[in-house]
């Protein structure tokens, strides 16, 4: 409530005490003198307040003027009727009409004149304050009554003016605010909304390195299946290659036998004969398996052409994925040394496949020139069987050619040696790339958790930002 409807609110009430305290001059005396003159006083009282409530002057001094005639005039009018204990009361009335204003200076500028007033008026006659039948003691008992609700009434109203000080302060300092509030909500709404767009790309780039996992999962199990369908064309190869031993063993002791053969004179010449033609058929054989051979490390040369290319794809998914997870920011942070992790794997593979591939290349020279002097030997064991009539004369050359012909046998055997060993290497290589493979498979599957565990925070995130929106239109809203 503003002091100007306080104005007029106390305004108001004295205006009717005024008229009851007339009603109650008339009933008690009827229209005398007594009541007349009472009448007269309480007019000008009203009078009084009623040009104070229109005039202009300050709070303090209106609240006063409007107050202090009618306190003054409820004594007049108690000495006039010849004590009225009733109207004194009326001044506890206009105390608390006096403490609505909550303005200490007022309380102050009224009970204690009015107080002094109380006191001359108990002095010179106590039935003024206590009533026709009153004493003194009754008389300072409602004084000392006054004193204290005014002393309590002053502490309340000083209280309350601390109160009502604050909460002005506090009024001034949140419309100060108010505009700084508005400003601060309008910048919070900009901000979300542009964090609102920049997580639509986090999301949409995650929607990508989900999908580019999945394309780098499938290339590792195509990669994982061509290994293992390089383990099974080595093992055939292996399987080549202890044929070719054994042949080479077979030949080693033919050559044996051919050289005692020799030494056991002509008798044995048609027994070598026969086991030259087992020679050739085996020699024959031999060329058949090496070329055998040949063509297996052909397939395998293909297979490693694939593993080349396959590697080449995983590094090159691998490098999308790094740009996603870059893209992504910090949230892709874990995601980018994964998908190094997958890259170095792509490279370990791709140098396996090349370190794979020369020493198939170094195999295919080495089965070549085998291959070379199994022709050689097959040509020389036809030639021996077409010239068996003349072995007799060409025993010693055919000492020489058998015996040149076993130290050819004890190379092969040696080459055929170092091609197992070299198989092994390869068999070891590729279960190496199996196993890094698995690997690579293994960290897809993290790379594809880590994106679901992002897209699922990501969402929290959008989430909770639709709520600060809300929020903020909502702190907006409030300092309007």
């Amino acid at each position: 409530m503003t002091l100007a409807k306080t104005h007029k609110t106390n305004f108001i009430i004295i205006w009717v005490a005024i008229v009851a305290l007339i009603g109650l001059a008339f009933g008690n005396f009827g229209p005398s003198r007594t009541t007349i003159i009472e009448t007269i006083v309480m007019l000008t009282c009203g009078v009084i307040s009623t040009v104070a409530y229109f005039l202009k002057m300050s709070d303090v001094k209106k609240g006063l003027l409007l107050v202090m005639p009618a306190a003054v005039g409820t004594l007049i009018f108690s000495w006039l009727s010849g004590g009225n204990g009733v109207a004194y009361y009326a001044d506890f009335v206009l105390l608390a009409m006096i403490s609505t204003y909550f303005l200490r200076k007022l309380l102050l500028y009224f009970s204690i004149p009015f107080t002094a007033l109380s006191a001359i008026a108990l002095v010179i006659d106590p039935r003024i304050v206590d009533g026709s039948t009153g004493s003194f003691g009754g008389g300072m008992t409602k004084v000392a009554l006054f004193v204290i609700t005014a002393v309590l009434t002053y502490s309340c109203v000083k209280r309350g003016s601390l109160i009502v000080e604050e909460t002005t302060e506090t009024l001034e300092i949140v419309k100060n605010n108010a505009t700084l509030a508005e400003d601060i909500a309008q910048q919070l709404n900009s901000a979300i909304v542009k964090s609102q767009d920049v997580v639509q790309v986090l999301v949409d780039a995650s929607k990508n390195v989900e999908a580019s996992t999945g394309r780098m999962g499938k290339l590792m199990e195509t990669t994982s299946t061509a290994a293992s369908d390089v383990v099974t064309s080595v093992d055939n190869a292996n399987k080549d290659i202890d044929d070719n031993q054994n042949l080479a063993k077979q030949m080693d002791e033919g050559f044996s036998n051919v050289l005692q053969a020799v030494n056991s004179g002509t008798d044995t010449v048609v027994i070598a004969k026969e086991f030259i033609g087992g020679m050739e058929a085996t020699v024959s054989g031999a060329k058949t398996s090496t070329e055998s051979l040949l063509d297996e490390m052909s397939k395998i040369t293909s297979i490693l052409d694939q593993i080349n290319s396959i590697a080449s794809k995983t590094n090159l998914l691998s490098l999308n994925a790094s740009i996603e997870a870059a893209r992504a920011g910090e949230h892709g942070r874990g995601f980018a040394v994964v998908a190094d992790e997958i890259r170095q794997l792509s490279e370990q593979s791709a140098k396996a496949s090349n370190n794979i591939g020369s020493i198939l290349e170094q195999l295919r020279e080495r089965i070549t020139d085998v291959a070379k002097e199994i022709t050689a030997g097959a040509e020389a064991a036809g030639n021996s069987v077409e010239k068996v009539e003349d072995i007799l004369k060409v025993f010693e050359t055919i000492t020489d050619t058998t015996g040149a012909a076993k130290e050819k046998v004890d190379q092969e055997y040696t080459i055929i040696e170092h091609i197992r060993k070299q198989f092994e290497q390869i068999r070891a290589n590729i279960d190496a790339m199996i196993t890094v493979t698995g690997d690579g498979t293994n960290a897809i599957s993290e790379i594809s958790d880590t994106v679901s565990d992002q897209n699922e925070a990501i969402r929290n995130i959008t989430s909770e930002m639709n709520k600060i929106v809300e929020l903020s239109t909502e702190l907006n809203k409030m300092s309007v």
